[in-house]
């Protein structure tokens, strides 16, 4: 059996790697040369050959251990058995592979080393495996004569079976981690099994010899291959570029593998694209704070820089002439979470998703390409309450990071300036613990401590609007001049897409999505009526947005916060209120400009930290200067670290990952799907350079705080 095992899984292995390679050789485009399409799916099927080859010695040499630990005399139909005999073995051979892996880390070793180390072990540690499962299996009998009852295997059994059963429950509702693996290696993984049994079954009489002198070459070679690939993986970049484009399962190996590479932990890699010019420095990464005249090139870009450090200070664009607007107005910000601007009819959508929101626009400024700061509520919210970019802001290295007391925030600058300052959340990210009720006066968190993470299983829009009416109400009735400023958040159009009976649009995923836009317009037209018929109409400004948009299918992924197209940071913005003729606004503008734009409205003084500036300059006869748009997304445990410039019509994205540039023209390619980085080359250099000097000189970077 063990035999037959080996040789299936050596063969499943072969073929998975062959169809990897056949894919990444023949899916990029003409240009690449039949040497570097060949190279291209050498590379990518190393990997697969290799850890294929590797996990069919371990298994078999498993199934080995597991027929020797069966019991002596079991009935060949007895499954507990058979299931507690796989059982010992597989936890002798954990143990070894965990404890070789431990004191490699123990030993200080690099982590290629370490995992090297680890690796190797796989192998023998199936013959140690068979005296810890012997050993196991006796201590487990002597448990069950205690006991006078066999209830070790049981127990067992179903320990093991609840934690894989843990396991895999956390990886599929891990929407972040889905997406990161993408959909092939879950098949790969899948197929790898199904292959070996079938393949077992047809080549049960091969003799063993035949295959290890097929297997031990091809497991040499595959380990020459990889080696090779991570030497030369920088050196050649329309190879990089087809192994990171056209393979299934090549790329994730790579996302996978580079923190393996990163020598300092500064969470960029020397190596498989890592773009670190310096892996023994922590301070020197690529988007590093270039430091003039030290000696080193610390953000990998351009050497040492000779000239004066500039840090990025964004002056108070004037007035337009004749402008009359509110004194001290109140101030309404209503954010509308996941809502990518070409879902909504002011933007061109076809359907009837949002007429309270277009009615609102036709009445204002309409800022037809805004553009959220990142991908995630958990990047775009905090950016735009601070005005600075999140890799600006003093910050916890947790996932969802918690927002330090020394950032300044939007409604403790206008708590400064006399105005009553109210929120109402609906998403657990706005729990006191993340810090972004900073300097507000009240934080309606009733709907969040209900529903916690349920939140997104529920409808919400309705609660939040009546939470809303009724402060308004009771504002309505307070004879008080301080103004206020309220924050609304609606969440419904975030996934899980839920139907709606009064807007039908279909049942898919997108024909849900848009009725849950509508659902939620519908909420937006109750408070705006309410702010129609308040006594405060004629002195009260309305800001509508949201914080980033969603995926469906566009680019290769769902949801939001993996990438930084259109699709994901593209978002709608209004402003309307009195004095404010309509208007649209072509221009491409950063939700950095929000708060500037309220803090104008109120009178507040306009400091030199803030990155945005007043909206209200586009609301005169004369625009002012447009300026590029930059938007992040930094890396974290489940998303690569992205950066990007647009400087209309053009749009450069840097997937500082794994060294990718992408350039687009968004005037005739509004969905980015043709890159243009290698026929416009003068504009790829212009943009690029102008991208990291922003990053190295222009803004202020903090790394997370540990807590």
């Amino acid at each position: 059996m063990a035999q037959a095992l080996f040789t299936g899984a050596v063969l499943a292995a072969c073929l998975l790697g062959l169809v990897e390679g056949i894919q990444t050789a023949l899916g990029p485009p003409a240009p690449l040369g039949a040497g570097a399409r060949l190279l291209a799916g050498a590379y990518a099927a190393a990997p697969l050959l290799l850890t294929g080859i590797l996990a069919a010695a371990a298994a078999a040499g498993l199934v080995a251990v597991w027929i020797r630990t069966r019991p002596q005399g079991a009935r060949r139909a007895d499954p507990l058995a058979d299931a507690m005999a796989g059982l010992w073995a597989l936890s002798g051979f954990v143990i070894v592979v965990a404890l070789t892996g431990g004191l490699a880390h123990r030993a200080r070793l690099e982590p290629a080393t370490a995992t090297a180390v680890a690796l190797l072990a796989l192998v023998p540690a199936v013959g140690t495996a068979w005296a810890l499962a012997r050993t196991l299996r006796g201590a487990f009998a002597s448990l069950d004569r205690a006991l006078r009852h066999p209830v070790s295997g049981p127990l067992a059994l179903a320990a093991l079976l609840a934690l894989l059963g843990a396991v895999v429950f956390r990886a599929a509702s891990d929407a972040a981690l889905v997406q990161r693996l993408g959909r092939w290696p879950p098949v790969f993984l899948a197929a790898w099994p199904v292959l070996t049994g079938a393949l077992a079954r047809v080549t049960r009489r091969v003799p063993a010899r035949a295959t290890a002198r097929l297997a031990v070459p091809l497991a040499a070679v595959a380990a020459l291959g990889v080696a090779d690939a991570v030497a030369r993986f920088d050196a050649q970049p329309a190879v990089q570029a087809a192994l990171l484009d056209h393979s299934l399962v090549f790329r994730r190996v790579v996302d996978l593998a580079q923190p393996l590479f990163d020598g300092d932990g500064d969470g960029y890699a020397g190596w498989l694209g890592g773009e670190d010019c310096d892996d023994t420095d922590p301070a020197v990464y690529p988007g590093a704070r270039e430091i003039p005249r030290n000696g080193r090139d610390d953000d990998c870009f351009g050497g040492d820089s000779p000239g004066v450090h500039r840090q990025l200070r964004v002056a108070a664009a004037p007035r337009p002439a004749g402008l009359r607007l509110a004194e001290r107005p109140n101030l309404v910000l209503v954010t509308i979470d996941t809502l990518r601007a070409d879902h909504v009819g002011a933007w061109g959508h076809h359907r009837p998703t949002s007429p309270a929101l277009d009615r609102l626009a036709a009445s204002g400024l309409r800022f037809a390409r805004a553009y959220a700061q990142g991908p995630q509520t958990k990047a775009s919210i905090p950016s735009m309450f601070a005005s600075r970019y999140t890799s600006e802001l003093i910050r916890s290295h947790h996932h969802w990071a918690r927002m330090r007391p020394d950032n300044l925030m939007l409604a403790e600058r206008l708590k400064a300036v006399g105005y009553r300052t109210v929120g109402i959340p609906a998403h657990p990210f706005f729990k006191r613990m993340y810090g972004l009720q900073q300097g507000f006066d009240e934080w309606d968190l009733e709907l969040v401590q209900d529903l916690d993470r349920k939140v997104a299983f529920r409808l919400t829009g309705e609660w939040v609007a009546d939470r809303a009416l009724t402060w308004l109400d009771t504002r309505a009735q307070d004879p008080s001049p301080t103004p206020f400023f309220l924050w609304i958040h609606l969440f419904d159009p975030h996934f899980a897409y839920k139907d709606h009976e009064a807007w039908d649009f279909g049942e898919a995923d997108v024909d849900r999505y848009d009725e849950e836009i509508r659902y939620t317009d519908a909420q937006l037209e109750r408070v705006l009526a309410r702010l129609d018929g308040a006594p405060f109409k004629g002195r009260t400004y309305v800001v509508v947005h949201s914080d980033h948009g969603e995926g469906f299918g566009e680019h290769g992924y769902r949801y939001h916060g993996q990438h930084l197209f259109d699709d994901q940071i593209h978002v709608p913005l209004v402003l309307a209120g009195p004095g404010l003729a309509p208007r649209t606004v072509a221009p491409p503008v950063p939700l950095l400009d929000v708060t500037p734009t309220l803090l104008d409205l109120a009178g507040a003084p306009l400091t030199g930290d803030l990155r945005g500036r007043s909206l209200l300059a586009w609301a005169g006869d004369r625009a002012p200067t447009p300026r590029p748009v930059f938007a992040e997304m930094l890396a974290d445990s489940n998303h690569s670290d992205r950066r990007v410039i647009i400087d209309w019509p053009y749009k450069l994205q840097w997937g500082i990952t794994f060294g990718e540039h992408t350039l687009y023209d968004l005037s005739v390619d509004p969905g980015e799907t043709r890159d243009l980085s290698r026929e416009k080359p003068t504009e790829f250099r212009r943009l690029y350079g102008h991208l990291r000097r922003w990053m190295s000189e222009e803004i202020e970077v903090y790394r997370p705080v540990r807590e």
